[in-house]
């Protein structure tokens, strides 16, 4: 019996309240987004806990990182995160 096919609706891993969730380079400039999860390892989720990146909170793309430094907006303040950080970092729209 063959296996049935996965759609890509399917492939796209989902929170517990059932919203999408992507990596944060995906991202577009401009869109606000949620913080799901963080996958890198414990140093690295302590790091961006102290800059307030936390599971579920909300903060704005201002710049994609093409060109330049990726660049969120966390309540007030600027934040560039690295391109080994984005990679790590899933989210929500």
């Amino acid at each position: 019996m063959a296996e049935p096919q996965k759609t890509q609706k399917d492939a796209c891993p989902k929170t517990s309240d059932d919203a999408p969730v992507m990596p944060l380079q995906m991202a577009r400039q401009g869109q606000e987004v949620k913080l799901a999860k963080i996958r890198g390892g414990r140093e690295m989720q302590h790091r961006l806990a102290e800059m307030g990146l936390t599971p579920g909170v909300k903060f704005k793309i201002i710049n994609q990182g093409h060109p330049g430094p990726f660049i969120i907006l966390l309540k007030d303040t600027r934040l560039v995160l690295g391109r080994g950080m984005i990679h790590q970092i899933f989210i929500t729209i």
